[in-house]
């Protein structure tokens, strides 16, 4: 396999100008600490506690763009990579030059993270536990940004061939002018199972906040793995492992929309008994590993939903009952701000305003386990876990009538749909894995105007192509065919 170089110093840009980049994979002005409490201050900075991004999305089937007819979240307003996205354009996303924001910002991190790891244990202070405990919070964090990459840069997982399948860069050191090569999926899976493996006896039972790793982790984070790599069964077993130590839902039957002369902003979903807000990914009681999608809200107001997703939040809705999930995250037809209201009739746009946590969440952990469940034919344990999701989200829900085995299976994966709609690359993830599944495979297709396209099952371009900047420099690594 060939080798690429990853990056090259700042300081080498500063002083050569002819040298050549393509990423910037260290964050501006970090330098290699000394003491312990430096080390915390990486991890603790606000740019550490995102991931994924939320233009993934454009590539999905929950999304629609309009034509000139509505004020906001029209085709033509769209950016070049939202563009190439929602047409499935062949090829690279972003133009020559541009930031992938998401390959970039996850390899910013992967650095810092890269950083704690190889250096926290040998500071001069802070007890042996606390360093083992920081470098543990590092790999946590590092073993995350791994799964989310190496499921949009690639195919996803398949035992038969992941040896030789194209994964991502494996970047382990802090060492930027070191020569990296693009590991295969099976490598890339391998590391993060390393890094969790290694990071598990070091975590405490319970952290300060949501953002750093309990050992609760271990197990969600062990269902999802598996899940992606399609070893259900295993994926359902760590999933009801971790709901014994903490299975809390929110209860969204409690929450309603408020509006406010001054327009419709945060705090625009509300409990109205209690008068709280609805609790953002480190307020809430769901979350067990808390990472705020990266850029989330400049997804919010600028799309709508497709009339495909809406479709499926009238599946399984028992009589005259509401799901909260499209009554508060929508808006139909229109929609106030700052007293004004914009029209979109006959359409639904996303506006949530809430900002969800795209790390690991006890409703993930249902849906898997349901998920698990009726892929091994047992309906009843299947319908019985969405059940429990389905009571904090649906007002006047009833428990779902019993089905066979793999009507349980639909009904799950739409309500895992239902559940993460928009949420970044969640959604990318579910529809190359179920590609595989001649039951479950889909074509996608986007309409704007009179334009339409079509995405068909198991289309390269279901694969984010690596950035043109890393191309530019790189132009014999290995990519996937996207045209």
């Amino acid at each position: 396999m060939k080798k690429i170089t990853l990056a090259l110093s700042v300081l080498c840009l500063f002083l050569m100008p002819s040298c050549k980049k393509y990423l910037d994979i260290k964050p501006k002005g970090i330098q290699i600490p000394e003491f312990y409490d430096d080390y915390v201050k990486l991890l603790n900075h606000k740019t550490m506690m995102v991931a994924d991004n939320p233009y993934v999305v454009y590539l999905t089937d929950d999304i629609l763009l309009g034509d000139l007819s509505v004020p906001f979240g029209r085709y033509d307003q769209a950016q070049e990579n939202q563009k190439n996205l929602y047409s499935f354009a062949s090829g690279a996303i972003f133009s020559d030059g541009a930031d992938d924001y998401l390959w970039q910002s996850a390899y910013k991190r992967i650095y810092t993270f890269n950083v704690v790891i190889n250096n926290v244990l040998n500071v001069p202070d802070g007890s042996p536990k606390e360093r083992e405990a920081l470098a543990a919070e590092a790999k946590v964090g590092r073993a995350f940004e791994y799964l989310i990459l190496v499921n949009t840069y690639a195919l996803d997982y398949n035992s038969q061939s992941a040896t030789t399948d194209l994964g991502v860069p494996l970047v382990l050191s802090e060492d930027i002018n070191k020569v990296y090569k693009r590991n295969t999926i099976q490598e890339v899976y391998d590391q993060i199972l390393k890094d969790l493996n290694a990071a598990l006896p070091h975590l405490s039972a319970t952290t300060p906040h949501r953002f750093k790793p309990s050992k609760q982790v271990g197990n969600a984070f062990m269902a999802k793995m598996y899940l992606y790599m399609g070893d259900y069964e295993n994926a359902r077993i760590f999933a009801e492992k971790a709901l014994l130590d903490n299975n809390q839902l929110t209860d969204m039957t409690k929450y309603s929309i408020k509006t406010t002369s001054t327009g419709i902003g945060f705090g625009r979903i509300y409990n109205a008994v209690t008068e709280d807000v609805y609790p953002e990914a480190k307020d809430n009681a769901e979350s067990i590993y808390a990472r705020y999608g990266d850029g989330f809200i400049g997804l919010s107001r600028n799309v709508y939903a497709s009339e495909d997703l809406l479709e499926t939040y009238k599946h399984n809705l028992p009589t005259g009952a509401i799901d909260q999930r499209r009554a508060l995250f929508f808006a139909d037809n229109s929609f106030k701000l700052n007293n004004q209201t914009y029209s979109f009739l006959g359409k639904s746009m996303w506006v949530p305003y809430v900002l969800f946590n795209s790390g690991f969440n006890t409703s993930e952990l249902f849906l898997i386990a349901a998920e698990g469940y009726a892929r091994k034919g047992d309906a009843a344990n299947a319908l019985a876990q969405l059940d429990k999701l389905r009571d904090m989200r649906i007002k006047g829900n009833t428990n779902l009538p019993l089905v066979d085995a793999k009507t349980a299976l639909k009904i799950v994966l739409e309500e895992r749909r239902r559940e993460f709609a928009f949420a970044g690359s969640t959604r990318l993830i579910d529809l190359k894995r179920l590609n595989r599944e001649a039951d479950w495979k889909k074509d996608i297709v986007h309409t704007a105007g009179t334009e339409t396209w079509t995405l068909k099952a198991n289309d390269a371009k279901y694969i984010l192509p690596l950035p043109p900047k890393l191309i530019s420099v790189n132009p014999g690594i290995p990519q996937y065919n996207r045209n």
